[in-house]
């Protein structure tokens, strides 16, 4: 994060001091991930266990009803949250999955290219549903900020859409 600090005068005999901070703007930061530095990152790169999966997502504060409807899905090793990416510029982001007695257990690092803020997905897929926590963190230099949110979804009618074209 890119900061500019200003200093006018001087702290001895009472002079003023004055700090300014700027906030940086999109066009600041890089431009997103490049697909093929994503799909490298991927588990195993370019596939998963999970690719070909969408499941139609309800989404909200931990332990409050849910307050967006959302789409995730599994496609060329890589996540993707559909609101997440339209509204926040998180990029499809590499996944890794373990599985477990009744289904699989995936995470994802999700990381914005735009802004400070990351996004831990930690969920299940069991059978036709999907459900998990979701950890999303603003770094700021004097503090960062978390909140959880969770979703939980059902296998969706559509079919996932190839991450490659987006």
């Amino acid at each position: 994060m890119k900061l500019i600090l200003a200093l006018a005068g001087c702290l001895l005999l009472g002079g003023v001091t004055t700090l300014i901070l700027q906030e940086p703007s999109d066009a600041d930061h890089a431009a997103a991930t490049p697909r093929a530095m994503l799909a490298a990152l991927s588990d195993p790169a370019g596939k998963g266990p999970l690719d070909g999966l969408r499941f139609d997502t309800e989404m909200g504060l931990q332990g409050k009803p849910p307050e967006l409807v959302d789409y995730v899905q599994f496609s060329d090793g890589l996540f993707m949250s559909r609101e997440c990416t339209d509204r926040c510029n998180y990029p499809p982001s590499a996944y890794h999955v373990r599985e477990v007695d009744g289904g699989t257990d995936f995470i994802v690092e999700a990381y914005c290219p735009t802004k400070s803020t990351t996004m831990v997905w930690r969920g299940s897929v069991r059978g036709n549903t999907v459900q998990g926590t979701v950890t999303w963190t603003v770094s700021r230099w004097y503090w960062d900020t978390q909140q959880v949110l969770e979703f939980k979804g059902s296998l969706s009618d559509q079919p996932a859409e190839v991450l490659a074209d987006l």
